[in-house]
Formats: structure tokens, C-alpha cells, sequence
């Protein structure tokens, strides 16, 4: 009776799974996700999978993605959740697959290992273990446009009634489409680690979080952590057949290629109460879950009028333009009319033009942003002081710095006055603040001096243009 109850409560949990996928599907293209973490292994038990399953699980659900969340699952309990998610994917959609717990390879041939099982041979492997190939046969039968499968797996040998000739998975080639991610690489043994999480779940969780970068990215930040973390004993591994891009998080423009994630063993995901996590199974909910705040400090973004790619640096509180302005608009000019400066140094712009050259979400900062700016960098002088007004109105120190130091990279582009003159000798930029009607307030930093100068010009002068983040 017992038995009989427990196979109809499965399969209510999967009619109940088939409901909403069915939902989505009439809802255009989807994002779908089956997390699985197996702990409770009665052999060789493992402290975090359950922890990485539902952290990683709140993570993709704050992403957008429709959540199946899958704990300490039995070998009909795993065959019957991938079954249901491999019928339910839609083509168009994206499908994600992810698996942390003990795995294993027999015969050149990957298993994820469930919970309950009695192996003592390597030939039953394969009669009470799901081969990783089932999960893909599924996604890709269904035509989804783009599979990822994430496998945190291999921690070690769970079995002891034999021991695998060979460690870890076996590689496994990425059908078009598809990406698959290994926490360690093939044939080598994944760390559950010290802390809640795995060294790669706790990267991961965190990765997929940054804005505008493409998975392939993404994962590539994880392996340099991992790597970093474990002292290169364990270097995650990707295979993939991927065609076009994809983004876990899109944002306003700004791609965090220099990022610091958090390497404590305590790093835990944000709290997530979103419906979009379908929760069917005993799991080991933490509610005291939390976010470390990234140190996001320079990356490139992408100007959509032209789709120039420029570098940002974050200086303080402000997001800076790492580079100059190079966008066509009436009033400007290339120096001596040279397309190659043009993309060497940047355009030079009369006042007019560079108030309205800014891409979208940006602008041309004023006097007061550069006045904020020459105080981060100036730690000789303080702002307005009398010592600080002696050296040009600006500072000793913050020429200088906003030359080399932290990526500000002032360009010695030279100016247009009633002719072409000072390039690589130094750098006007122009303020959004107007002085007079004819006037407008500027910067300018000679390339052998220290100081950075505040300055009255003609707005038909010609001088370079630096955007700051709205």
C-alpha cells in the first residue's frame, strides 16, 4: 500500500510539472530548467549538493528561468522528472539542465548516480543509473534552440563494491546547440569543498549573475576561480556547439569583464521567493540566504548607433568613458582630417555637438563630475582648497593619475582651435556646463605636466569628449 501511494504521488507531481510547463509553452519562448541535487547518498554522502541544487535553483528563477527543483531523487524518480522536462521543452526555448551529486563513467559512458542504489559492480552502473546521454537525447529531440547542461559531479567514487578504472567523466561531445559544462575536466575528480556550496556552484551562482556577458564568458570566469580556489587541482571544462549568443542576465549596456567574485566559503545566493521555482521534492531549504556585493571595476559596453565597442572604468562613485568619444555628428572632426585618428584618438567636437553625442543611458558630464572625479583621484589636495586652487584650480596629483591609474587612460588627442595642434602633447575634453553664451567650461592635461587644468573656451572649439554613466 505504502509502495502503491508513493508511485501515485510521483505521478501527480508530474502531471502537476506537465500543467505548467504547458502554461509557458503558450506563452512564447521559454527559459526551463531542471536542478537536481543528490546529498543522501547511503556509501559516500556528500555535504552540498542539496545546497548548490537550491541556490543555484533561486539564481536561474530570479533570471527568468521556470524552475524544477529536484532533491535526493531515487533512480525512477530522476528517469521520471527528466522524462517530463525532456517533453515539455518547446522548440525555440532554452533548456537548461543542471546535476550535483556523485557521478561516475563505465565504458567510456557518463552516469549521474541517485540515491538508494546498491552497486557492487561496474556492470550494474548502467541498470541503476542515469546515462548523461539520456538528458541530452531529450533536450535535443526537442528541438530547444539552445541546450545547457551543467554537470557538478564526480566528487569521488560512491561505490564500494568496486572502484572505476577511470576517474571522473568521460568527454562528451556538445550536440549543435548545446553547451556542456563539467565542474572538473574529463577524467579528473570535482572538490564538494569546505564551505555550503562546491567550489564550482559557489563561482557559478555568482557568475550568472553579471550583466551582458555571454555564457562562454561566464564560464570562463568560473574555471579562472575554481582554478584559483583549488589550486589548480580542479580546472571545470566546457564543450560546446553553441550557435549565436547567449546571456543569463541582460543589463543596460555595461559588460563586467573585470570582476571580483566572492571567495569566501560563506558566499551564499540571493533569497528568492518567485513562483517560478517548482519545488516537488524534500530538500534542505536554508531561509538565511544573502548577497555579497560584487566589485565590478572596468569592462567594455557597446554603443548601438554604430555598435562601437568602447571600455568603462568605475572611479568612485562614477562610471567613466575609458576612452574617447569616436561617433559622427555634424560639428566634428577626425585630427587633420584622418579617419585613422579618428580611430586612434577620437573625434573632436564643438561644445553643441558634444552635449548630444552621448549614447543612450550616458552624457556628457559637467563641471561638478569633474570636480568629483579630480577628488577621488587627488589624494595630495582637497577640493577648493587654496593649495588645491595654486596648482590650475585642480590638483597637483589627479593629472597625473587620470593618465595611467585605474584605467582612466587620458588619450594626449590634441584639439581643433583656428587650426589643428597639440596631439600627443594633450588632452581637452569638454564639460556639459556653458559659461557664457559663446563660452563653455573645459578640461585640459598636458601630457609633461601633473596638473589637471579647468579652463574657459569658444564652443566652436574642437576637443575631445569623455561620457560619464547616467
Amino acid at each position: 500500500m505504502k509502495a502503491n501511494l508513493t508511485t501515485i504521488i510521483n505521478m501527480v507531481k508530474i502531471i502537476l510539472l506537465c500543467i505548467s510547463f504547458t502554461y509557458l509553452s503558450a506563452n512564447g519562448q521559454n527559459k526551463i530548467a531542471l536542478v537536481i541535487g543528490n546529498s543522501n547518498y547511503e556509501d559516500s554522502p556528500l555535504r552540498n549538493p542539496v545546497n548548490d541544487a537550491t541556490d543555484l535553483a533561486s539564481v536561474l528563477s530570479q533570471l527568468g528561468f521556470h524552475v524544477t527543483l529536484e532533491t535526493n531523487l531515487n533512480h525512477q524518480q530522476m528517469e521520471l522528472v527528466i522524462r517530463s522536462f525532456g517533453t515539455q521543452i518547446n522548440s525555440g526555448d532554452v533548456a537548461l539542465f543542471y546535476f550535483s551529486g556523485h557521478g561516475t563513467q563505465v565504458d567510456g559512458l557518463n552516469y549521474l548516480v541517485p540515491v538508494g542504489v546498491n552497486i557492487i559492480a561496474a556492470n550494474e552502473v548502467k541498470y541503476k543509473s542515469v546515462e548523461a546521454g539520456f538528458v541530452l537525447d531529450k533536450m535535443e529531440s526537442a528541438g530547444s534552440n539552445i541546450n545547457i547542461v551543467i554537470l557538478d559531479a564526480c566528487r569521488n567514487n560512491p561505490f564500494k563494491g568496486f572502484r572505476s578504472s577511470s576517474r571522473g567523466f568521460a568527454y562528451m561531445s556538445a550536440p549543435t546547440g548545446s553547451i556542456i559544462s563539467y565542474a572538473t575536466a574529463p577524467g579528473s575528480v570535482a572538490l564538494d569543498g569546505e564551505g555550503r556550496n562546491s567550489p564550482y556552484t559557489k563561482y557559478l551562482i555568482q557568475a550568472i549573475q553579471l550583466e551582458n556577458l555571454q555564457i562562454e564568458d561566464i564560464f570562463k570566469k568560473v574555471r579562472e576561480y575554481v582554478a584559483q580556489d583549488t589550486d589548480n587541482k580542479q580546472i571545470p571544462w566546457e564543450s560546446s556547439s553553441l550557435i549565436g549568443d547567449f546571456y543569463f542576465k541582460k543589463g543596460d549596456g555595461l559588460i563586467e569583464t573585470d570582476v571580483k567574485l566572492e571567495t569566501s566559503n560563506n558566499y551564499y545566493s540571493p533569497n528568492n521567493n518567485s513562483n517560478n521555482i517548482n519545488q516537488s521534492s524534500t530538500s534542505n531549504n536554508n531561509n538565511n540566504i544573502h548577497n555579497e556585493d560584487n566589485l565590478i571595476n572596468s569592462g567594455v559596453f557597446i554603443d548601438s548607433r554604430n555598435d562601437r565597442k568602447y571600455r568603462w572604468i568605475r572611479i568612485g562613485s562614477q562610471i567613466w568613458m575609458a576612452e574617447n568619444l569616436n561617433y559622427r555628428t555634424t560639428n566634428t572632426w577626425c585630427y587633420e582630417n584622418s579617419e585613422t585618428n579618428c580611430n586612434k584618438y577620437g573625434r573632436l567636437y564643438n561644445w553643441e555637438d558634444a552635449r548630444k553625442s552621448c549614447p543612450t543611458g550616458w552624457h556628457l558630464p559637467s563641471d561638478e563630475d569633474w570636480i568629483e572625479l579630480e577628488g577621488t583621484v587627488d589624494d595630495k589636495y582637497e577640493p577648493y582648497s587654496s593649495e588645491w586652487r595654486k596648482y590650475s584650480g585642480r590638483g597637483y596629483d589627479a593629472g597625473e593619475k587620470l593618465k595611467s591609474v585605474d584605467g582612466f587612460s587620458a588619450i594626449m588627442s590634441g584639439a581643433r582651435t583656428l587650426w589643428f595642434q597639440y596631439l600627443n602633447k594633450a588632452a581637452w575634453y569638454w564639460t556639459a556646463t556653458s559659461n557664457s553664451n559663446r563660452e563653455a567650461v573645459c578640461r585640459y592635461i598636458w601630457k609633461k605636466e601633473y596638473d589637471i587644468n579647468r579652463w574657459i573656451h569658444s564652443k566652436k572649439m574642437g576637443f575631445s569628449v569623455r561620457c560619464i554613466k547616467d
